[in-house]
């Protein structure tokens, strides 16, 4: 499905009223969870006494309460209970080999049994990885390693001002860069400003312009007016669009920014945190066939394993992360004990190594193709506008389209929460089914995902959907 294809589609739902399971016939789907997992629901109670609302991760499910996990394999998750469920969540992107894939997990315990897990000095895994990365991403000359996307966005902020010495970060309105004071900024649906800003001080945002998803006339507004205010030191897009694809991105966008990065000295970097190796080896920048100056990774480079992130990009740029103060020479400071640890690096060489070799992101896009086509025949033939689309292996499936309001019309910010929380309830329902999604409107699939998945989950929601009022 192309891109105004899919744009004229989120407009038509958002134009019909909302169709979702209406709350009022929620109970059914939150008293089976309650049956089948009192220990979740028993831990759950505990956690509300020692963690911040119950749930230490900002994306579980918490409506009844969140499950516990007790084992992860494959395209499988076991709770504490003894249910299994289907994961389409993927860790919010990472997985793509399957949960605990056993040879990568072998790989990894070899190296801690004999290397450790770190020393603060070079292992020769820091150099495998690279070697890899380069292979799969000419754009890449040179790396540093961090402890987070979160982490790298940072970085690549700090060394695009040093590098440019212009003061000015762009970012795309509905976009999420980590969670750094500079970033909280018009996150998830666009035109939401300082929504989730509460505690940081509004200098922050000084120095950070923000324009509408697929308005490069906006933008090269946004650049002009900054020539006069420090210029603009660097533009940051998720390549896909907000919300990894739930936004779409006209394919001609990140060439026109490219073209005005050029034309304005500013450098054009790739958040891809969610896309790269999940959008195919190459990343999204080959998709697209555009060339960032800087490509941000996160914890899809380790395939979950804790400690993974990265800033890759020219050499000219990433010269200016070399530690101490050179003569001469622009120095953005960083750190990190951690970064580049033996267990986080071997683990990202054998993660890229085995999705290279075993065509695991190819696999997973074709389970994907699978879900997105059983999913429209499901949608096409019920009374709802309805719809799925995919990006290789990054499923979206609107049924609410929250984000596609815009909020700045009379009753916009209603209409958003009121279809947020109709997906909310969707993704209870799944979950109820033994399907856990994230958001209750994508699914992440890996090479693990089989032909009887699929058919389980469109069962599943073929099901759901005589809830639909």
């Amino acid at each position: 499905m192309d891109y105004e294809e899919i744009q004229r589609r989120r407009a038509e739902i958002t134009r019909h009223p909302i169709y979702s399971i209406p709350a009022e016939k929620m109970g059914p789907f939150r008293e089976k969870l309650a049956t089948q997992c009192p220990k979740s629901r028993a831990l759950f109670e505990e956690a509300k006494t020692m963690l911040p609302g119950g749930a230490q991760h900002m994306l579980v499910n918490k409506d009844p309460f969140p499950i516990t996990v007790k084992t992860a394999l494959g395209s499988k998750i076991d709770d504490i209970d003894g249910n299994r469920y289907l994961d389409y969540f993927m860790m919010a992107g990472p997985i793509i080999l399957g949960h605990n894939y056993p040879p990568l997990i072998e790989k990894v315990t070899k190296v801690i049994k004999e290397e450790g897990i770190g020393t603060g000095w070079t292992s020769e895994w820091e150099l495998k990885v690279v070697g890899l990365i380069k292979k799969h991403m000419p754009s890449v000359e040179l790396f540093r390693y961090f402890q987070s996307g979160t982490e790298a966005d940072m970085a690549a902020a700090r060394v695009a001002r040093v590098f440019t010495g212009k003061k000015k970060i762009l970012k795309i309105g509905g976009t999420y860069h980590g969670w750094a004071d500079q970033f909280v900024y018009d996150m998830h649906i666009p035109f939401t400003g300082k929504f989730e800003s509460a505690g940081i001080p509004d200098g922050c945002y000084d120095d950070l312009l923000c324009t509408p998803p697929n308005d490069l006339d906006a933008m090269e507004g946004a650049f002009r007016k900054a020539q006069g205010e420090g210029g603009v030191a660097a533009v940051f897009i998720e390549p896909l669009g907000g919300e990894s694809g739930a936004m779409p991105m006209d394919p001609a966008f990140p060439k026109g920014i490219r073209e005005l990065c050029d034309r304005y000295e500013a450098l054009f970097i790739f958040d891809e945190v969610v896309t790269a190796f999940r959008m195919g080896m190459g990343g999204a920048q080959a998709f697209y066939n555009v060339k960032p100056d800087l490509t941000v990774f996160g914890k899809i480079l380790t395939h979950g394993f804790p400690s993974s992130g990265g800033v890759g990009g020219r050499k000219d740029i990433m010269e200016c992360f070399v530690s101490g103060l050179q003569p001469g020479k622009g120095h953005a400071f960083v750190g990190g004990t951690m970064g580049a640890n033996p267990i986080s690096t071997s683990a990202g060489y054998w993660t890229i190594k085995y999705m290279e070799d075993l065509r695991a992101p190819e696999k997973a896009a074709d389970m994907a193709d699978k879900l997105t086509a059983g999913l429209n025949d499901i949608f096409e033939k019920s009374k709802f506008p309805f719809f799925a689309y995919n990006y290789m292996s990054i499923v979206h499936f609107e049924t609410a389209a929250p984000i596609a309001v815009d909020i700045r019309e009379k009753d916009g910010i209603p209409s958003a929460l009121n279809r947020k929380a109709a997906v909310d309830r969707f993704a209870t329902a799944l979950l109820s089914e033994g399907i856990i999604t994230k958001y209750g409107n994508r699914a992440f699939t890996c090479m693990a995902h089989t032909d009887e998945d699929i058919q389980f989950t469109l069962n599943a929601f073929q099901k759901l959907m005589e809830f639909m009022e």
